[in-house]
């Protein structure tokens, strides 16, 4: 009964403090946005309501869960998550918009997420991401009071620059958040080639770093890369004042390529149905067979499990990376043809079952979708 108890805790804490200042914080958000100087600068196709959906999609409630961690300011980690994502999906409705598929015109886009996570650099933002006609506009560190005529992206990243700044271990973990976000920054220049220019290049880009990874494919590191779990994961490790460098790298094992491979691919199993774009990477398509995507997930979630055990707060990371899993186990998709048997035995073979259960009530609850 105590691990019983002790999920009911945690799963109480997230559906009842958790879920809903993640809410409140979005819903305020628009308001304030509204009060940026540039916030109500014209954009045709998009406003910034559009990147503040209804119920939080699973690939930002599983950042969300590691506010649970000891130490970590669950309000705080919300805001610094929300903003972040506010920002990526920001920058991606404008390089839809635009077209843009040029590595190093994406590179110039998304530096500013690379600034959001790095206090110590200038703050550089593509503002014509905002439908602002203005070149790029650079901020050296001063305080929010002190910065005049701010879009909203800028809004944003400052307010992740300063969450970080902050953290009593931000030190520790810095190197490991910037790795985390120049591997997505990667990923997203070489992706959007034509398929068969994409492939090629992601396949030489990801050789480098499979020469460290040599149990995963070139598909599994791409998808590794495409998340922000472990940036969330460290920033929550950030909040602790006595974490020492070897727990720091004992979780990098943890969340790079495990936890977040899983749960991309994942992601991208479940996705893969109602997706629209026929050019667009989805990295479960890379396998074989659904049999051989099942072995793999169930790997990965064996590794994750393993590399997990040798953290401190073991008991309480493994719910958290077995929530995650539960989060996307319990969508909807899951349950469509032959994807039904394989969620379910990989749901079997990891005993989550109380965790994909506890995914379903929180959809039933409308707290996600």
């Amino acid at each position: 009964m105590g691990k019983l108890t002790e999920a009911a805790a945690f799963y109480a804490k997230f559906a009842g403090k958790v879920l809903p200042e993640a809410y409140r914080q979005r819903n305020a958000a628009r308001e304030e946005l509204r009060q940026c100087p540039m916030a109500s600068a014209a954009r045709s196709g998009a406003t910034e309501e559009d990147t503040l959906p209804g119920r939080f999609d699973a690939k930002k409630a599983c950042c969300f869960l590691f506010s649970m961690c000891p130490g970590a300011d669950y309000k705080d980690l919300v805001s610094f998550m929300l903003s972040l994502h506010y920002i990526a999906e920001t920058l991606e409705m404008y390089r839809k918009k635009k077209d843009i598929r040029d590595e190093k015109e994406i590179r110039d886009l998304l530096v500013c997420l690379s600034a959001a996570v790095d206090p110590s650099r200038n703050l550089v933002c593509n503002v014509a991401a905002m439908g602002i006609d203005q070149p790029a506009v650079q901020l050296r560190n001063r305080s929010v009071m002190q910065l005049e005529n701010r879009p909203p992206l800028m809004c944003h990243a400052e307010r992740c620059r300063l969450k970080l700044a902050v953290l009593p271990s931000h030190m520790h973990v810095s190197a490991k958040i910037k790795k985390y976000m120049q591997m997505y920054i990667d990923l997203q220049s070489y992706r959007h080639y034509p398929p068969v220019i994409s492939r090629e290049m992601l396949k030489t880009w990801s050789s480098n770093h499979l020469r460290r990874f040599r149990e995963i494919s070139c598909w599994e590191l791409c998808a590794a890369a495409d998340t922000f779990l472990g940036i969330a994961a460290m920033y929550a490790a950030a909040s602790i004042p006595d974490i020492t460098d070897e727990e720091v790298h004992l979780l990098d094992e943890v969340c790079f390529p495990w936890l977040s491979g899983f749960c991309s691919m994942l992601d991208a199993l479940v996705s893969a149905r109602t997706s629209h774009d026929p050019e667009e990477l989805n990295f479960s398509s890379f396998y074989k067979n659904l049999k051989e995507c099942e072995e793999r997930l169930i790997f990965f979630a064996e590794k994750t499990d393993a590399a997990c055990r040798k953290l401190k707060d073991s008991s309480l990371y493994l719910l958290i990376t077995r929530a995650a899993a539960g989060l996307y186990l319990s969508d909807p998709e899951a349950t469509f043809g032959m994807l039904r048997l394989t969620v379910s035995n990989i749901i079997r073979k990891t005993s989550l079952r109380l965790h994909s259960n506890a995914g379903l009530l929180l959809r039933n609850l409308r707290l996600i979708y």
